[in-house]
């Protein structure tokens, strides 16, 4: 069975994030010339006028909006699949592993440069990344525990 990341919603929560992170030092920094320009709009928007504004943070959202699906998409290929008591899945620089689900010998949370997921480590055969944001995610971790993988200290959702 497939488990799908759920990647709209983290595109939307990113898309916004974005937005807000160039947008808010955009306006600060706005802010913060005209003041010291005493308080001249003429002297603050010599490069730019008002009107032409709501075209730059236009753009800004739709940069924002197009850069954060491509980053969704990544982590829609982030998602795992159990087929025959084989963990299918991404390890960390995302590339495609094969787990026996006997082969695990723990699996861990992980939190790291943007990584929020469990760890299913199978010693040689390497390590599955399984994120904090698939879809149905209690119900791969009982099917996961129900073929044997070790689930100890383990934070359901």
């Amino acid at each position: 069975m497939k488990y799908e990341v759920k990647w709209r919603d983290e595109w939307k929560r990113l898309a916004k994030f974005m937005s807000f992170a160039i947008c808010i030092p955009l306006c600060i920094f706005l802010i913060a010339r005209y003041f010291s320009n005493d308080m001249s709009l003429e002297i603050t928007f010599e490069h730019i006028s008002i009107l032409e504004l709501p075209l730059v943070f236009g753009a800004i959202i739709l940069f924002s909006i197009a850069t954060s699906f491509f980053i969704a998409l990544y982590i829609k290929a982030s998602a795992v699949e159990v087929v025959d008591g084989v963990l299918i899945g991404r390890n960390y620089w995302c590339f495609k592993r094969r787990v026996p689900v006997k082969e695990i010998t723990k699996i861990y949370q992980f939190s790291n440069d943007g990584i929020d997921a469990l760890v299913a480590d199978a010693g040689k055969y390497g390590e599955v990344f399984i994120s904090k944001h698939t879809e149905e995610l209690d119900t791969l971790l009982k099917h996961l525990s129900d073929l044997g993988a070790p689930l100890d200290g383990v934070e359901r959702q």
